[in-house]
């Protein structure tokens, strides 16, 4: 029953409805021979999807043409199940406009099944493109945040100054390495304390004054100087800047605070100072100050260059045109040359031909003035020839009027870091590769249980269902189909229990048997499971003949070499469509039992002979033809546990012979009647 507004006709009701939605009403059928129309459409399918209600109504194709290629066939499925379930059709799609926009559709409309079968949906069309877009953004702007919160988290651990986080009481929430350094204690050690406990007795008050005025006066940045007490008990100057940081209610939340060893600074204050007070008195003096200076400047220059020439990492100081002016001896480890060799050789000389583009391309910036310094991670070509693998920094060194002087260039060496890189990106890839063979694995176990248990399940519906209608050849028909398929369900899942088995959980355990009986056992089993296929028998063994008063009795494992012959025996039917015939060889060598099993089927590619023992592996040129590629699998590692080994030849097209040789026991005649 449907209602409309007093004194409105229901047209008009649902033109005024269309008018206020971000989409358009409509009604849909689809006809039983699958043809489709439209019985309503309001007008704001215009605003939509920039054609007319009425070109619509005439050709319902035109909006399918619309649908974004990628959504086509979830369009049809969705439709598909609506019309066949008649529950509520609910979907969104991309369409693409004649004016070529792209936009998100979204549609919920209830399906009717009409008496002539056609399928009707009634309902709208919304335009969730800016629902979507704002969604993107959203995704954009949670990304961004990541992002700041990422920068942050490495200028705090990296800052070349102390950096902490202090709470509204003055306790430290957060310290950084170089924090915890100035004061001689752990980050650990120091997120137990508070400001005033690393703060001399005469400056607490400093710290108490600086906080309330932050939070009650609302001084949200403040800049001072205090004292503060070492681990070890000495004195520290340091030069503290704060900030309050505040919630968007702008309610105090915790204080970000740079604390800088400022110790020798205020000593060489002192020291001018004084030497300022010294000059002033004593005139005389001076020669004699400037002579001390110039010695303490010459010792600072053996300092710094003792620490350049004892570094830990590689120092070079770098001409304008690339030239090494000056390298210490980490720098000629890394790359194999001696100083002189390396003074002699451009940049590009030692780079590897990959990397020059990169650190060149940054070079040249540097020399264009728009950057300082840069840091890379590059390759150097060794003396020996071989690549190292380095983190470069480069700082450079200008004029006053802004021009290149030289550049300080530092490189260590991350070969270690890169193999463990390689080494991740190798694991991570293996992973990769399982999680494919085990996707792989579930496919190809299901589709070869199904297809057996599909057999069964029909045979057994037909015996019951015609019983009493179906003739004993036809029962001898249906129950063989049953047993064959029961027979091939089993043999999968040992075969399926065979993969996983370890060395360790496998110990021969050899018999004396007679093994032509054997194999013609294993070969009757065979042929009545595929026929019409034939296996030709041909024992060749030098042990005496085989007559009526005697049989030949061989040492060995019929559990083991059962399944391995079993896997030869039907992979040669099975690749073998077109020719029923195998032949199966029994010979012996003075070491070994020797089985040659011959097919003249499709053959292997000689490109898959490396990969086809692997698990769920098989010749590129098999087809439709079923199987799950664990046969050759199994076979050889069976052979393993007996001590044996599998050899292939194999010629596309011709065939393929596949030859067992399993260790050999020594053969003994035994008359019929021998107690043994």
């Amino acid at each position: 029953m449907s209602a409309f507004l007093l004194g409105s006709e229901p047209e008009g009701f649902l033109q005024k409805v269309a008018g206020v939605i971000p989409g358009w009403l409509y009604g849909f059928v689809q006809r039983s021979d699958d043809s489709i129309a439209f019985t309503y459409i309001s007008s704001q399918i215009e605003v939509v999807h920039e054609v007319s209600a009425t070109a619509v109504l005439a050709d319902a194709e035109i909006l399918l043409r619309q649908i974004h290629p990628d959504d086509w066939l979830h369009y049809r499925q969705t439709l598909a199940y609506s019309r066949a379930t008649l529950e509520p059709l609910f979907l969104e799609w991309r369409i693409i406009t004649p004016s070529g926009k792209l936009k998100y559709l979204r549609t919920n409309s209830q399906p009717e099944r009409l008496p002539n079968q056609d399928t009707f949906w009634y309902g709208m069309v919304l335009d969730i493109t800016a629902e979507k877009q704002s969604q993107e953004e959203l995704i954009q702007l949670n990304n961004d945040l990541q992002e700041s919160e990422q920068r942050f988290r490495l200028a705090f651990e990296n800052a070349n100054v102390g950096v902490c986080l202090v709470n509204l009481e003055g306790n430290l929430i957060k310290v950084n390495q170089k924090m915890a350094d100035i004061f001689g204690y752990t980050p650990e050690q120091m997120q137990s304390m508070n400001v005033n406990d690393l703060t001399v007795p005469e400056d607490k008050s400093l710290s108490t004054k600086v906080m309330n005025e932050a939070i009650h006066q609302h001084v949200n940045f403040a800049t001072f100087k205090k004292r503060y007490i070492h681990s070890q008990g000495h004195i520290i100057y340091g030069e503290v800047c704060t900030s309050l940081v505040r919630d968007i209610n702008c309610q105090p939340l915790y204080f970000i605070s740079h604390v800088q060893d400022i110790s020798q600074r205020i000593e060489d204050e002192k020291k001018i100072t004084q030497s300022r007070d010294e000059i002033q008195k004593i005139n005389q003096q001076l020669e004699e100050r400037v002579k001390l200076r110039t010695i303490e400047v010459y010792e600072q220059q053996q300092l710094l260059q003792l620490y350049f020439d004892q570094s830990i990492i590689g120092m070079a100081i770098v001409s304008v045109d690339k030239f090494c002016c000056n390298v210490n001896q980490k720098f000629s480890e890394i790359v194999g040359y001696s100083p002189e060799e390396l003074r002699i050789k451009t940049w590009a000389e030692i780079t590897h031909p990959d990397d020059i583009e990169l650190d060149l391309g940054n070079y040249q910036r540097v020399l264009d003035g728009e950057i300082d310094g840069y840091q890379i991670d590059k390759r150097y070509i060794h003396k020996n020839g071989h690549a190292v693998y380095a983190n470069l920094g480069v700082q450079a060194h200008r004029r006053p009027d802004g021009s290149l002087n030289f550049c300080v260039v530092m490189i260590q060496d991350i070969g270690d870091r890169k193999a463990m890189e390689n080494s991740i990106s190798l694991a991570l890839q293996r992973e990769k590769e399982l999680n494919e063979l085990r996707s792989q694995f579930i496919t190809s176990i299901s589709h070869q249980f199904r297809t057996p248990l599909t057999t069964i399940a029909c045979a057994a519906s037909i015996m019951e269902k015609f019983q009493g209608k179906i003739t004993r050849e036809k029962q001898g028909q249906y129950l063989h189909s049953i047993l064959k398929s029961v027979k091939y369900i089993d043999e999968l899942i040992n075969d399926i229990t065979t993969i996983n088995l370890n060395t360790e959980e496998v110990e021969p355990m050899v018999i004396d048997g007679d093994l032509i009986d054997f194999c013609h056992e294993l070969i009757d089993k065979i042929e009545y499971l595929y026929a019409p296929y034939k296996i030709n028998f041909h024992p060749d063994l030098a042990i005496g003949s085989n007559t009526e008063c005697e049989q030949v009795i061989v040492r060995f494992d019929p559990v083991l070499l059962a399944p391995i012959l079993n896997h030869l025996l039907t992979n040669g039917i099975k690749y073998s469509p077109t020719n029923f015939t195998i032949d199966f060889h029994l010979r012996e060598s003075p070491q070994e039992i020797i089985f040659d099993v011959l097919d003249y089927g499709i053959g292997i590619p000689k490109t898959d002979f490396e990969k086809i023992f692997e698990p769920f592996q098989r010749g590129s040129n098999v087809g439709h033809i079923a199987g799950i590629g664990i046969g050759l699998t199994i076979a050889r590692k069976l052979v393993t546990f007996y001590g044996g080994k599998i050899e292939i030849q194999s010629e596309l097209g011709e065939g393929t012979r596949v030859s067992l040789s399993i260790p050999k026991w020594p053969f003994t005649n035994i008359p019929w009647d021998s107690p043994a």
